[in-house]
């Protein structure tokens, strides 16, 4: 039975195989670059017949290492078209290919299974962006190769990868293609679109992506109904926030809030972990119906009395009241920096006086109540 390989028209841009004989005759008796070209858009049909001998298919490689180096970059094209997905090409020749010209690379490096992937590693690393497009292209790529496209690759280079669901992407380099370009929609839908997400990356998605996005997201990954909520909520709560420090006056998003149902507890932490001072005292005058001017003396009262008053008159619960009182006195006693992970810092430090004030039992919090509080603080405290 005749090979699939040996009909009259190939798959390879329609060019039939020739015998390697034939191949010589034909350059021997018309050298030019057409000829050329017409022999190497064959190359890669006639290399992969089964019934060349061994001489044969030797003598098929001499002809296309010839034509690898040929001075026309259009009799290149037609080769590396014609080889790229062969099997039995060389892999020297596979490597001298994929560093050729883009048009006359891109086919090998994209369907190539001779390159190995220090090959491609060179190719990535070089920063060739369509290359590196290419590259991100192929069937399957190692999380090796993955890694090394989110760490230089551009923002459609990384597009395209997080697009293929052929590359393995593990945990480390999909945060850092969030680093890196989270803020795009061009990376974020296709991260929500890949079958499966690390927990940890869903939930910094969560915080990024749009609402759409934010509800496939769930769906598609199948977190649990009270991670899913949470999640939602803490995204909700930090865009809140950010319109306070956007030139919305506190006191009137504040008061939004408080129409809307929205004037938790819970926001009231967050904003009191990262320093909002200012939306503590105008939210804590709302739930208290105070007036502001008398909220924040109430909470700046040295002693402590005039604060807890006014945590009971707004209902808060008592480990609220906790994390407030000490966001309180370490906003007096410290000033918040310029560093970038200031706002984490500053949680951080609040998690401390937690911890201390609940090891010296001045709370009327229970250890699990406490734990609790300590696992939200330290989310508040990533930016989560």
């Amino acid at each position: 039975m005749a090979s699939k390989k040996s009909s009259d028209t190939d798959s390879k841009g329609g060019a039939k195989p020739l015998p390697t004989a034939d191949l010589v005759e034909k350059l021997a008796k018309d050298s030019g670059a057409e000829s050329r070209a017409d022999v190497a858009s064959a190359m890669g049909a006639t290399l992969d017949l089964d019934g060349l001998s061994a001489q044969e298919r030797a003598a098929a490689t001499e002809i296309i290492r010839a034509l690898a180096a040929d001075v026309e970059l259009h009799v290149r094209e037609c080769l590396g078209r014609a080889v790229a997905d062969s099997p039995r090409l060389d892999p020297d020749i596979a490597k001298t290919l994929a560093g050729d010209d883009v048009s006359v690379a891109t086919p090998v490096l994209t369907l190539s299974s001779v390159l190995s992937d220090s090959d491609l590693m060179e190719i990535v690393n070089a920063g060739d962006e369509s290359k590196q497009l290419a590259i991100a292209g192929r069937a399957h790529l190692s999380a090796t190769l993955s890694g090394a496209l989110v760490d230089s690759g551009t923002e459609p280079v990384v597009a395209a990868l997080v697009s293929n669901p052929g590359a393995e992407l593990d945990e480390p380099a999909l945060g850092r293609a969030i680093d890196r370009f989270g803020e795009s929609e061009r990376i974020q839908g296709p991260l929500v679109g890949r079958a499966a997400l690390p927990i940890a990356i869903a939930e910094r998605l969560v915080s990024l992506v749009s609402e759409r996005l934010r509800e496939e997201l769930l769906v598609r990954h199948a977190l649990p109904e009270d991670v899913a909520s949470d999640l939602v909520l803490a995204a909700r709560e930090r865009a809140t926030l950010n319109l306070s420090g956007n030139g919305q006056p506190v006191e009137e998003l504040v008061a939004e809030l408080h129409r809307n149902g929205r004037l938790s507890g819970s926001i009231m932490v967050r904003a009191a972990c990262t320093g909002d001072i200012p939306f503590l005292e105008a939210s804590l005058a709302t739930k208290g119906q105070v007036p502001l001017r008398n909220a924040r003396a109430l909470i700046h009262d040295p002693g402590g009395k005039g604060f807890d008053a006014l945590i009971e008159k707004a209902g808060l619960p008592a480990g609220d009241k906790l994390v407030l009182r000490c966001a309180v006195d370490v906003v007096r006693e410290t000033e918040m920096s310029d560093r970038p992970d200031a706002f984490a810092h500053f949680g951080r430090t609040v998690i401390e006086r937690v911890l201390t004030t609940f090891d010296a039992d001045q709370t009327g919090v229970s250890e699990q109540d406490a734990a609790y509080l300590v696992q939200r603080l330290e989310g508040f405290s990533a930016g989560r």
